[in-house]
Formats: C-alpha cells, sequence, structure tokens
C-alpha cells in the first residue's frame, strides 16, 4: 500500500510540474537553438525495456508525459509494481534546456543544465562514472530510496528509485542497480 501511495504521489508531483511549466510558458514553448545538441527531450521509451524489468518485474508505466519546461523541454515518466513481493518505483525525468539567447551574454543550453544539476543534488554527494557528462548519486529522503543526475551536453537526466523486495537490495547495490540504469540510457542517446 505504501508504495502504491508513493507511485501515486511520483504520478501527482510530475503532473504538477509539468503544469507549472505550461502556466509560466507565456506564449508559444522556448525553441532550441542552432548549437543545442538536444534539440527536445527524450521520450520514455529511451529507458531499456530489460533494465527496467530486472529493477522492477512487471511494473505498470503510470506516467508518460512531455511538456514544456521555462527555457526547455520536460519528459517524466514513472513505473510501479503493484501488488508483488518484487519490485518498486523508478521515476525518470528528462531535462532538455535550450540557449538562451535574448541573454547578454549569450547562456547556452549547456550552461543552463549544469546549473539545473547543481540545483538539483544536496551538497555532499558521491561522483559516479559514466562514459560522458557529469553524474551525481545519493540516498534519498525516502530511506531506500536512490537518487542520480546525469548531465550530458544540454540534457539532464533525473532517476529516483526505491525498490523492495523480500531481500532488499544494500543501499550500495540500489546505487550500483541506478547507475548500470544511467549507463544503459547513455547508450541510447
Amino acid at each position: 500500500m505504501r508504495w502504491g501511495v508513493i507511485g501515486g504521489a511520483a504520478a501527482v508531483v510530475s503532473a504538477a510540474a509539468i503544469g507549472v511549466g505550461l502556466w509560466t510558458a507565456n506564449g508559444p514553448p522556448d525553441e532550441p537553438y542552432p548549437g543545442d545538441v538536444y534539440a527536445a527531450a527524450p521520450g520514455c521509451e529511451l529507458v531499456p525495456g530489460e533494465q527496467l524489468e530486472a529493477l522492477l518485474g512487471q511494473a505498470v508505466n503510470e506516467t508518460d508525459t512531455t511538456g514544456p519546461l521555462n527555457g526547455g523541454e520536460h519528459t517524466s515518466c514513472a513505473w510501479t509494481t503493484h501488488g508483488s513481493e518484487e519490485g518498486g518505483t523508478l521515476r525518470v525525468g528528462l531535462s532538455v534546456r535550450f540557449t538562451d539567447a535574448s541573454a547578454d551574454p549569450l547562456v547556452t543550453g549547456e550552461e543552463r543544465a549544469a546549473e539545473s544539476l547543481a540545483a538539483t543534488v544536496p551538497m555532499s554527494v558521491e561522483e559516479a562514472d559514466l562514459s560522458e557528462g557529469e553524474t551525481r548519486v545519493w540516498s534519498g529522503r525516502v530511506p531506500g530510496t536512490v537518487e542520480l543526475a546525469h548531465r550530458v551536453d544540454n540534457l539532464l537526466v533525473r532517476i529516483s528509485y526505491a525498490g523492495y523486495s523480500g531481500d532488499s537490495p544494500s543501499a550500495d547495490e540500489a546505487e550500483e542497480e541506478v547507475v548500470e540504469l544511467a549507463t544503459g540510457l547513455g547508450e541510447s542517446l
């Protein structure tokens, strides 16, 4: 029951974030700049199915939305396993930040994504080694939750994973699983 509530809360938070993005985007959505590597936020299909199944078993996709973000675009994805002895909740956020050509001096999408990464992570977190980009991983506020933020070019990927089973993985094992998922996402980009 607790995991269903957490999964439902994640869906509500994601929907609220998109609603706020739509409300604050006065006028048409921002457009990518010619130098921006990512011109749109990737979709939830970017998450490798075999890794999703390894983490959650038979999970239900509860959130799959893409919408404008002030200065970019955002996709929210959430999967939950219900009524099973193994599984959990996985949330993935994919935010693309576009270059602000109206700023003087110009602020690149990559700089904006780096600022978002810095604003996202707690002060003392571990760095994770992925083939490219900048990655941070830490224990979430809810016990048993692992959070990861990975920036590559003008894309910021956020992952939140809370697993449960008869023999729940240790914090180190859960971090390894989330880093492995981020590596799989990176290969799909």
